[in-house]
């Protein structure tokens, strides 16, 4: 009686099927969305549960072995049939699903939604959540997203605005870079000249820079250029948990990376009593998007 051990992957079956039907691991490994050399470990740990060689690797194009090709024919069509079985099922069950869409910038659907996505989709099993990360203004403003997370002042635009997170901007560096640099936690930096910094999209007005965060708390700035910004701020945050300098964190959006002890919190803090994340919606008074919003209110309370 062969037992599960003895049985191959469905992901080795794939693997193979589609090298032989296309006669390259590189072809099937653009079919698939993965790398050639995973197709190669695919087929090999197939080879490796039938105990033979199916395809003949040493011309091009490739060609299954006898072996291999009588294989090949065995399994074809039930390989089609269990692919479309597959898509098929998924098709259905997330049809059946309420879509929910959630725009947000990328700092934000990062490091607050994603943390919670999972738990967000226990909550709404029968919801399927759709997040689009956007780094452009004029995407967040024209968005027709359910739930739309902005960063800012006041909107404007839409139905239903509420005051999510009050933005507070304080510097964080990795233990390591702290520890280099002689700082500890809460520290209160006074002095910004001596110390590497990471900047992002510095001349973006939607968000404290450090010339002037540092300008507000009257605190001496570097006159050297700004060499490198980063792009979005995932980015920033990587380079200074990676501790390659000291970065600005948000309130609600560097906490978990403070709680895991990968950054500490120093100071001074700027508070704003008008900016922050507000969460969005022309939806709120449905039933669907509603409880959803009143989900993510609870997250904050």
């Amino acid at each position: 009686m062969m037992k599960e051990i003895d049985l191959p992957t469905t992901s080795s079956l794939v693997a193979f099927e589609a090298t032989v039907r296309l006669g390259s691991m590189t072809a099937a490994a653009q079919e698939l969305n993965i790398t050639q050399p995973l197709v190669s470990q695919r087929i090999r740990s197939l080879e490796d549960v039938l105990g033979g060689v199916l395809i003949n690797r040493s011309k091009k194009p490739l060609k299954a072995t006898r072996a291999g090709q009588h294989f090949y024919n065995n399994i074809q069509g039930s390989m089609q049939n269990l692919l479309h079985a597959f898509a098929s099922a998924k098709h259905d069950l997330n049809d059946n699903k309420k879509k929910i869409s959630i725009c947000a910038y990328f700092g934000f659907a990062f490091h607050w939604i994603m943390p919670r996505l999972q738990r967000l989709q226990e909550a709404f099993p029968d919801y399927l959540f759709e997040i689009q990360p956007t780094n452009s203004l004029d995407d967040m403003t024209q968005s027709n997203a359910d739930i739309v997370f902005h960063f800012s002042s006041k909107v404007g635009k839409h139905r239903f605005e509420k005051s999510f997170i009050k933005e507070q901007v304080f510097p964080v560096c990795s233990p390591e870079f702290a520890a280099r640099y002689k700082l500890t936690d809460h520290d209160e930096i006074t002095n910004l000249r001596n110390l590497p910094l990471l900047h992002k999209d510095q001349d973006d007005p939607r968000w404290f820079n450090w010339h002037n965060w540092a300008e507000l708390l009257g605190i001496q700035y570097s006159d050297l250029p700004v060499m490198f910004c980063y792009n979005n701020y995932p980015l920033v945050v990587e380079s200074a948990v990676n501790g390659h300098g000291i970065c600005l964190g948000w309130q609600g959006i560097i906490d978990n990376f403070i709680a895991d002890g990968k950054l500490i919190k120093l100071g001074p803090v700027l508070t704003s009593t008008t900016r922050g994340y507000l969460i969005c919606s022309d939806y709120q008074d449905t039933l669907s998007v509603g409880k959803v919003i009143e989900w993510f209110l609870k997250e904050v309370e």
